[in-house]
């Protein structure tokens, strides 16, 4: 039997009324002693072509810059603590302002957010989502990686509290805390990527998660200042 409308709304408001205490820091990027996510347990991989990516870390969160040319890639990448368990729900929220971003194609962001849920033994790979973040509009990554439901807003501003939210097939986006979604769609099996030779293919890892700039056809640089899965 279908979930009913009401059942899947209900499901989500409960995900995002969450108590935040409950919820599983993985990178607070504003404490006293400032860390790089790569020092609070994140794998960071980069490029290195000139100019190389830099991740400088400040009392206010971590600079991640790959401005330098679209060549290059840098982020970080995790398997997240807590199971990201999409039949009973989970939240990830994450503090990032995209200070500027530029691509040299309509289906590339500078920035992108990765989520991979679980994987249940009926599955080839597990179920997860890719966000884009340009400077007025972020998006989501169709299988075929190409550009799929977007959404006009400024990243640039300031720094936003995004809470992506995942319950069974679907996945909604909220930013600071604000009740009505920005974006919402389906959750894909991003079959038929080929990662670069004596690398992982991160879409098939469950629980994986991952923050930076992922193309060659894209630059940005942002402030990433926390992550944390509830």
């Amino acid at each position: 039997m279908k979930t009913s409308l009401a059942a899947v709304t209900a499901s989500f408001a409960l995900l995002i009324g969450t108590n935040a205490a409950s919820a599983a820091v993985l990178y607070n990027g504003s404490s006293i002693n400032s860390q790089t996510p790569a020092q609070q347990g994140w794998l960071y991989l980069a490029s290195k072509i000139s100019p190389v990516p830099s991740a400088i870390a400040t009392i206010n969160g971590t600079i991640l810059d790959t401005s330098g040319t679209n060549a290059n890639y840098a982020g970080y990448f995790r398997q997240s603590p807590v199971t990201l368990d999409r039949s009973k729900g989970y939240t990830i929220t994450f503090r990032v302002q995209i200070n500027s971003e530029s691509h040299s194609s309509n289906n590339r962001a500078g920035f992108s957010m990765i989520a991979v849920s679980n994987k249940l033994a009926t599955e080839q790979q597990p179920y997860g989502i890719e966000l884009g973040f340009w400077e007025n509009s972020i998006w989501a990554q169709n299988v075929g990686f190409s550009r799929g439901e977007n959404v006009a807003y400024n990243t640039k501003a300031s720094g936003k509290t995004y809470k992506l939210a995942v319950k069974d097939s679907k996945y909604k986006l909220f930013v600071n805390g604000v009740v009505a979604p920005i974006l919402q769609g389906n959750l894909r099996q991003y079959i038929g990527f080929t990662p670069p030779l004596g690398n992982k293919n991160p879409y098939t890892i469950p629980n994986l998660l991952f923050l930076g700039d992922n193309t060659t056809s894209a630059k940005a640089k942002v402030t990433i200042v926390g992550v944390e899965v509830n």
